[in-house]
């Protein structure tokens, strides 16, 4: 099962600080990144309308991805992602989260500052509903997470360890909340297709201060 979770940064130096550290990355482990070298889609795959209305849906100017975002995405089309084939899902005074479609895959990109979160699984995961929650640090320290799912799913349940549980309602196929910093974080669970699932939720903050 491919999966895809970066950052995309926007400034120049830190792309190709970036862009050397993959190339001698590969070079270690003689391996090809998950994703690289697929053409980019022209056009939104079947199985990924079916599975998502905001991709069956026309394509309008609110859509578009800031060129700050959408260009290192064209440069690096990991699984053929093509952010002009883009749909707005979130639109938040600070974050907005895109639908992005790629080949076999289904991305999501959460806005964060100047740049971007990108995430992306296989659409035969998207449709049944299974797919995780992506956490990321927004400016300030907060606590973001984003994530896909499937038409049919209403909400999503983020459980921590200050409430028992919190609803995140689903806008076109996407939710995102955002917790204060330091929030002990426990599990994201909804139903889908497949039933009721859970994954648990990991703070990268705090990851980082062990």
């Amino acid at each position: 099962m491919s999966h895809l979770k970066r950052n995309i940064p926007i400034t120049a130096l830190i792309a190709v600080l970036l862009a050397t550290m993959a190339v001698v990355a590969v070079a270690q482990s003689g391996e090809t990144p998950p994703g690289e070298g697929v053409a980019q889609v022209t056009t939104v795959e079947a199985e990924a309308k079916e599975a998502m209305d905001v991709l069956d849906a026309a394509r309008t100017s609110s859509d578009e991805m800031p060129s700050a975002v959408a260009e290192p995405l064209d440069e690096h089309a990991r699984f053929g992602m093509n952010p002009d084939l883009s749909r707005e899902a979130i639109d938040t005074i600070a974050n907005d989260v895109y639908v992005v479609p790629a080949e076999g895959h289904i991305c999501a990109s959460l806005t964060v500052g100047d740049g971007a979160n990108v995430s992306c699984r296989p659409t035969d995961d998207v449709a049944e509903g299974n797919v995780n929650a992506v956490v990321v640090t927004l400016a300030g320290g907060p606590i973001g997470i984003y994530g896909i799912v499937p038409d049919g799913v209403e909400s999503v349940t983020v459980h921590s360890g200050v409430s028992a549980s919190e609803a995140v309602e689903i806008q076109d196929n996407a939710y995102f909340t955002a917790l204060p910093e330091g929030t002990p974080l426990r599990k994201l669970s909804y139903t889908g297709p497949s039933g009721v699932v859970e994954f648990p939720l990991y703070d990268p903050a705090a990851a980082f201060e062990e």
